[in-house]
């Protein structure tokens, strides 16, 4: 019997080394992700931009500047791209909306494009950058500070999200292929993201939570839309695999008036502008006429 013992005690401790290992290496590549610069800049779509630098938490983050037209009342909004992403991934998107008279700053999330190294969280420090943004248009005599918004994509909107709960004075909030939360999510993003078991979703978020020494559990977009008195859009595709719909509509249904849902057909999770530019356009355009385009 001694060799059965012996032989159980080590083929629990491989198992536990075994998961101890994935677990460490999940985190590491959630906080770390790949660096990656944008594939075209403004002016390949002859729209002339000034690069920013943006001091927040002793890092720099970089941007663009797009000023808005002052017929639009200097309406300017903040985009916040996804996970692994850059200022690049909705360089489009903005683009179309600056053809409108919209002004766009467009940002590298901490740990991203070019902006300075820190440890990647998942929407919970990114928000500091986006008050960052924010206080940053506060100081361009182009923008109108009544008139600012946000647009922010999966972790982005998650950032977007935390970051609108300390800017009162906030035009829209618009959040896209946003998780209701990180936590909730988490088994959704190891298969897809990094490749790992579902089942070490707990595991992970309590490393990762220790590593960054930051309560990842309180990424929760669906508790803070509850706090917020801003005009919100949530736009979703609806063939999302990696944020299902239904984390979208619960955040939409925990939301206060006034807020608007769009489902688009066909899209995905990376594809949401992509599937049908136009019609996305204008989705965005009907929503921004009615709630930042006002007299401010």
């Amino acid at each position: 019997m001694g060799w059965v013992v012996a032989f159980l005690v080590v083929a629990v401790g491989t198992a536990v080394w075994f998961i101890n290992q994935r677990v460490a290496q999940s985190a590491t590549e959630l906080m770390a992700p790949p660096r990656s610069l944008p594939s075209q800049t403004p002016a390949d779509f002859g729209v002339t931009a000034e690069t920013v630098r943006i001091p927040v938490d002793g890092i720099e983050l970089v941007a663009w500047f797009l000023p808005p037209d002052p017929e639009a009342v200097g309406a300017t909004l903040i985009y916040a791209h996804g996970f692994a992403g850059n200022r690049g991934v909705m360089l489009e998107t903005a683009v179309r909306l600056h053809e409108l008279g919209y002004g766009a700053l467009l940002l590298d999330l901490r740990n991203h494009g070019e902006s300075g190294a820190a440890l990647t969280t998942w929407g919970y420090t990114e928000a500091d950058d986006i008050v960052a943004a924010y206080n940053y248009l506060l100081t361009r005599p182009e923008v109108n500070p009544a008139r600012i918004g946000l647009l922010g994509k999966s972790m982005g909107g998650a950032a977007a999200a935390r970051a609108a709960a300390q800017l009162p004075e906030l035009g829209v909030l618009m959040l896209e292929s946003t998780y209701s939360s990180f936590e909730g999510n988490l088994p959704n993003i190891l298969p897809s993201v990094v490749h790992q078991p579902a089942y070490l979703a707990s595991l992970v978020l309590r490393r990762m939570s220790s590593v960054s020494q930051q309560p990842l559990a309180d990424i929760r977009a669906v508790d803070t839309v509850r706090e917020l008195n801003v005009p919100l859009l949530v736009l979703h595709g609806e063939r999302d695999q990696l944020v299902p719909l239904a984390q979208a509509q619960a955040v939409f249904a925990a939301a206060n008036e006034p807020k608007q849902m769009v489902v688009l057909p066909g899209a995905g999770h990376l594809n949401t502008f992509a599937v049908d530019p136009a019609a996305y356009t204008e989705h965005l355009r009907r929503f921004l006429a009615e709630y930042l385009q006002g007299e401010g």
